[in-house]
């Protein structure tokens, strides 16, 4: 992507959330409704919630929900789930060490999860960091949709502002 097709884009983003059919209250829930999704961690699940949410709400506006949820992507994927982790172990009063000697990464996969005797191996070699990872995740989902919606309605009304000469 060359400077000028950033700049492009960055230009047709501030068009679209000034643009003043669009509400600001709706640009800026449906961005902390995707930014909410994108911190759940289930993962697989992140695609399903958008269309499910968007199917269920009508004021959403789609794209700003699937790219809020799209912030978690393969690459921020192991970011944001260490995050979760650390945030869950710290709620969990365990402070910032998290111990993963026990995970031997390389035995995970579709293979390792598809009978019961692999799925239970899989669960018991991850029992130590799971829950911190379950509750940093949801708590950290449920702390999104206030910061995404202020951010996003904060930005949709500083660009429909008048330009000062």
């Amino acid at each position: 992507m060359t400077p000028r097709d950033k700049t492009h884009l960055w230009a047709r983003t501030k068009r679209f959330l000034a643009d003043p059919a669009l509400e600001p209250h709706h640009l800026a829930w449906s961005f902390a409704l995707g930014l909410a999704i994108a911190w759940n961690p289930l993962l697989g699940t992140h695609t399903g919630l958008v269309l499910a949410s968007c199917a269920l709400v009508k004021k959403l506006h789609r794209p700003l929900t699937f790219l809020g949820a799209f912030i978690n992507n393969p690459w921020t994927m192991v970011p944001m789930a260490t995050g979760s982790a650390l945030f869950g172990n710290i709620l969990l009063g365990r402070g910032l060490r998290l111990d993963l000697s026990g995970v031997d990464w390389t035995s995970l996969g579709w293979r390792s999860l598809s009978t019961a005797e692999g799925f239970q191996a899989a669960g018991a070699m991850l029992k130590p960091i799971l829950l911190p990872y379950l509750l940093g995740g949801f708590v950290l989902s449920a702390l999104a949709v206030p910061v995404g919606y202020f951010l996003m309605l904060r930005l949709a009304h500083r660009l429909r502002r008048p330009k000062s000469a």
